[in-house]
């Protein structure tokens, strides 16, 4: 499968979270090099919890500037946050099994996640950041 690219499409304007961005990619990324590698289950359980943190840690963040910033859509955005994390338990409980096809969707959901997500909603919080000087 084909690796995800940053491009500054994906830029909210705030360096913090651009940088957070692209570690989510390179996780992502790093999940699709060992699905297309020999399969290894612990190094893929281990990945996929790196993920999690990180996800933890990145919409912790993000949550946080948007509550500086008054963002009057937080909670439906926390929700997708929260919807996310369920999604990636259920699918990397799947996936973890080595089937190549549970292994497949769950890398296809995370690469589809991630550009609808940061070109998506994460847009609409970007002029209430602006306008904060962040």
């Amino acid at each position: 499968m084909e690796l995800l690219k940053w491009d500054d499409s994906y830029s909210v304007g705030v360096g913090d979270l651009d940088n957070q961005h692209r570690g989510l990619l390179q996780i992502i990324n790093k999940l699709n090099e060992i699905q297309e590698d020999k399969f290894d289950a612990n190094q893929f359980s281990e990945v996929i919890a790196s993920l999690i943190h990180y996800a933890y840690s990145h919409f912790a963040a993000e949550e946080s500037y948007m509550t500086q910033a008054n963002y009057p859509d937080q909670k439906q955005h926390i929700i997708q946050h929260v919807d996310f994390i369920i999604k990636v338990l259920s699918l990397a409980l799947k996936a973890e099994a080595g089937n190549q096809s549970d292994i497949t969707d769950f890398i296809q959901f995370l690469k589809k996640w991630y550009a609808a997500h940061v070109l998506g909603i994460d847009r609409q919080y970007i002029p209430y950041l602006a306008a904060k000087g962040f």
